[in-house]
């Protein structure tokens, strides 16, 4: 169960006055409210709910709350082969995620980048299996959309180099499904004026903005008519960066207490980030952009704890996970260990009177495991220090799983002065002032 997530007070005044109109829109969304709330242009409109979350803020109560981040959720054709049921035509993928849902579910809101598209049976640019694709490109069951909420996820990035695998309207058949499955999520849209929404979630009181940006599509090309429809950075085009700039800084401006950018980019398998990489993320912390969760190269890439001062003068800490790995695929098992490894991070934050504030990181590795069964992920950490719990694994898997306890934290931290404690199957780092 998710901590106590209650609604805050949204308070969205717009106000024309001397003929001056104010034109941009924000989307609040509240993880309990059962419609969405959006103010735009012209409009007038005063939404107040008076909650047990806003009765703290006015005391000036500390607020505490958890993100979480998982890296790459995959499909392929190995996964669906044990998931299917020939005799209904249906696919059963929860279990993918039994050994993770106490993990996923702790936070007070969970993210991950979505690396596939649901485009519906039969509706992709290749048949792989049962009407469904994988790689090179991925059309997977839309029931996985079900089954990724029920995991504990809260929020899906949906713009990556895979966004375009069936075509346009495969983007928007997805999103449908994943509103469907109650999942929210950023990085890809169905108009421009779902486009133009900005996303900000009130997470228990803390006003959260999240951005997601791909560097690329895969050399296919949005249609003259929807150009609307995904997050890019063009292959790093300095036009595209600026417009991920902007809006980071607009979400700042439009309340966001805290931005979290999603950012699909870098080279894959490789566990050093790039100079692209490093160009955009330092772009988006100058503007705002307090978080970075980093997927794409498919491998965990090293994490970095920095104080800065942004483009308003503002010192504050930021939280850099240059890519996070893969969370669930099958892409290469008969490969090097570091494919199947991905991080499941925790980034715990404070609202007081001081203001917003990163307090503590924690970080558990995950591992995605085989059986005739299903293809599965179970936490590094907790499967090497308690194998008894485990004990349905592989001698292939815990030969694996004893390689990733020592190469994740390694990789982690790189050649950087962060200091770190084991406790509870995680990696905690705290943050300083």
């Amino acid at each position: 169960m998710k901590k106590n997530i209650i609604a805050l007070v949204v308070i969205l005044i717009l106000s024309v006055c001397v003929g001056v109109g104010i034109g941009w829109y924000v989307y609040v969304y509240s993880p309990n409210q059962e419609e969405d709330i959006k103010v735009g242009e012209g409009s007038t409109e005063v939404v107040e709910e008076v909650t047990e979350a806003s009765t703290q803020e006015a005391e000036a109560e500390p607020i505490h709350i958890t993100i979480s981040a998982v890296g790459d959720i995959m499909m392929h054709k190995w996964q669906m082969e044990r998931g299917y049921d020939s005799g209904t035509d249906t696919f059963a993928l929860g279990d993918t995620f039994d050994y993770t849902k106490d993990y996923l579910s702790s936070a007070n809101y969970t993210v991950g980048n979505l690396e596939t598209v649901f485009a519906g049976k039969g509706n992709g640019r290749c048949e792989t299996f049962a009407g469904y694709s994988c790689f090179p490109c991925f059309n997977a069951p839309e029931s996985f959309a079900t089954d990724i909420k029920n995991a504990g996820i809260d929020l899906v990035g949906t713009a990556n180099n895979h966004s375009l695998d069936s075509y346009d309207k495969g983007i928007f058949t997805s999103l449908d499904f994943i509103d469907g499955a109650g999942l929210a999520h950023v990085g890809t849209a169905r108009s421009q004026e779902e486009k133009d929404e900005q996303t900000i979630v009130d997470i228990d009181g803390i006003k959260v903005g999240f951005v997601d940006y791909t560097y690329d599509l895969n050399g296919f090309t949005l249609s003259a008519d929807n150009p609307f429809a995904i997050n890019t950075l063009g292959g790093y085009s300095e036009d595209k960066i600026q417009v991920m700039a902007n809006e980071i800084a607009d979400l700042k401006a439009n309340g966001a207490d805290l931005v979290v950018a999603m950012l699909h980019l870098g080279v894959e398998y490789t566990t050093v980030p790039s100079s692209y990489q490093e160009q955009v993320i330092d772009v988006a912390i100058a503007n705002g952009a307090d978080i970075i969760f980093g997927s794409h190269p498919h491998v965990v890439q090293p994490m970095d704890i920095r104080k800065v001062t942004d483009n308003y003068g503002t010192d504050r800490n930021v939280v850099i996970f240059y890519s996070l790995g893969n969370f669930v695929s099958s892409q290469v098992y008969r490969d090097g260990v570091m494919k199947d490894i991905g991080v499941l991070a925790d980034v715990d934050i404070t609202k007081d009177e001081a203001g917003v504030r990163i307090t503590e990181v924690r970080v558990a590795p995950v591992y995605t495991y085989w059986n005739d069964q299903v293809i599965g992920v179970v936490p590094v950490i907790e499967a090497y220090e308690n194998p008894e719990k485990y004990d349905f694994l592989r001698d292939k898997d815990r030969a694996r799983i004893a390689d990733a306890y020592t190469k994740t934290i390694a990789t982690l931290t790189g050649d950087s002065e962060l200091s770190y404690t084991n406790s509870e199957y995680k990696y905690h780092f705290v943050v300083g002032e």
